[in-house]
């Protein structure tokens, strides 16, 4: 499902969603949210239009549906999604204080729905680049990983798997104080993104996986590779816009900051 409404950033997750339905098939439902309070009644039919247009021409034969909506974003657009397995929105990136004035929309979409959603900054162009995965040390990046795995062997890509790691402060056991060695920390973590490389190479033989295991928070080690990244994808542990802001949410860091699509997938 793309969400399009005619914008320099739903222009961007138009080609991103026609160069995707190019590769593979698909259905794609197009979907413009119109304010009950808009003037002009007749715009989201034209873009509408056009978007239809486009998708045809660059993928023949594409099965697509196209749809006018009245409500308000983004809780019109999720429940409409219920049945999507993925959504496409563009996103304006650099502009997080407008996006809150905004209520938070792209992120607050994220966060409601049930399927990955697909963030394409206004600028994007494609590139062959690998697809980035960030791998968490519990089970909150599983369905991540395996969409990144997919996505990498539908487009041909390479697949970089990144995982962040920080000494722990010491902590209390009884009377003693347990200090942590860094050579313990960084062969824990390096198992942890081991097993995950294991997991997708059994799965995609034919995918090239490569890990990058970085002494950095999540958020940061995962920008590092945003340059150089065709898609970076990211789990999610539902926190909420409130809570995901006093947690740390990667997601939440990462997506208006990355000039890359940002895929954020649900547990």
């Amino acid at each position: 499902m793309l969400g399009y409404d005619g914008s320099p950033a739903s222009v961007a997750a138009l080609h991103w969603t026609a160069a995707r339905a190019a590769r593979r098939a698909v259905v794609v439902d197009v979907v413009n949210v119109l304010s009950p309070l808009a003037p002009d009644r007749s715009v989201g039919l034209l873009q509408l239009a056009d978007a239809d247009a486009f998708l045809r021409e660059r993928a023949p034969g594409l099965d697509v549906g196209l749809h006018r909506l009245e409500g308000q974003m983004p809780g019109t657009l999720s429940d409409f999604a219920r049945d999507a397995d993925l959504v496409v929105i563009g996103i304006s990136t650099g502009h997080p204080v407008r996006a809150a004035l905004a209520g938070f929309m792209p992120l607050r979409l994220t966060i409601n729905s049930s399927a990955p959603v697909v963030l394409v900054p206004a600028h994007w162009v494609e590139t062959n680049d690998p697809v980035t995965a960030g791998v968490a040390s519990d089970s909150s990046s599983d369905a991540a990983i395996r969409f990144a795995a997919d996505e990498a062997g539908s487009t041909g890509a390479s697949l970089r798997l990144v995982h962040a790691w920080l000494m722990p402060t010491p902590s209390m056991e009884g009377s003693a104080v347990v200090v942590h060695t860094p050579e313990a920390v960084i062969a824990r973590h390096q198992e942890v993104l081991d097993a995950a490389a294991e997991t997708v190479r059994a799965r995609h033989p034919l995918v090239p996986v490569h890990t990058d295991l970085v002494r950095d928070s999540r958020s940061a080690a995962l920008m590092r590779f945003a340059p150089t990244s065709s898609l970076l994808v990211v789990g999610t542990h539902r926190l909420g816009p409130f809570a995901g802001g006093l947690l740390g949410s990667v997601a939440q860091e990462i997506l208006w900051r990355a000039e890359c699509p940002v895929c954020v997938v649900p547990q």
